[in-house]
């Protein structure tokens, strides 16, 4: 088939048309890179090339899109994409350029979201690590970044502060001293703390107030 004409979509897209009758929308950055004249000769098997360079083209977009919001890591982006309807093994192709480039690096994303979590959410270690497990970074880097922010005496602070507020709650109706640790403590836990970190915190605001 030979292209016939090209006119311009809008202002990212063309339109591609042939002596067969059949039209190619490619993106503007698809077009220009692949060379394409009027009058040129394109067979079948580069006719599905440029459709499927242009399929690329527009899951990496997607892509740099949900980059530019927040840091997310590559089972993240993966999992938002196919939502899409996009074909995994092209979004896979994107994924790799992404790394390679390093818009995508699942310890940066580590890093940032053990920062965020610790400091604004007050989460524990635990529910940190099963969201990062759940968000397919490895359990070696999730280890690792957790080790380099050495939170053990972090934790103890944070754990102390949660249950001293819901301490302060509870005690307006729970006047039992066991059932108000055992309330805090299953509280801690939710929040992902350890449970030696969890009971040191709630017999010391105990012995505080029962002493």
């Amino acid at each position: 088939m030979k292209i016939e004409r090209v006119s311009r979509k809008d202002e990212k897209n063309v339109f591609v048309y042939f002596d067969n009758g059949e039209r190619l929308i490619l993106s503007e950055d698809t077009f220009f890179n692949s060379g394409l004249r009027k009058g040129d000769e394109i067979s079948e098997d580069r006719f599905s090339y440029f459709i499927e360079q242009n399929i690329i083209y527009h899951i990496k977009q997607r892509a740099l899109s949900f980059l530019a919001r927040r840091f997310h890591s590559e089972r993240e982006l993966l999992i938002k994409l196919k939502s899409k309807s996009y074909e995994e093994r092209l979004i896979k192709i994107v994924l790799s350029e992404l790394k390679q480039r390093d818009f995508i690096d699942d310890k940066i994303f580590a890093n940032h979201f053990v920062e965020e979590k610790l400091k604004k959410k007050l989460w524990g270690k635990n529910k940190i690590r099963a969201a990062l497990f759940s968000k397919g970074v490895s359990a070696s880097i999730i280890d690792e970044v957790l080790d380099e922010f050495s939170i053990d005496e972090e934790q103890n602070d944070t754990a102390f502060e949660l249950a001293v507020k819901k301490y302060d709650k509870l005690k307006l109706r729970e006047s039992d001293k066991r059932r108000l640790k055992q309330k805090i403590i299953a509280f801690l836990l939710s929040r992902g703390f350890d449970y030696e970190v969890s009971s040191e915190a709630v017999n010391k605001i105990i012995k505080q107030d029962f002493d």
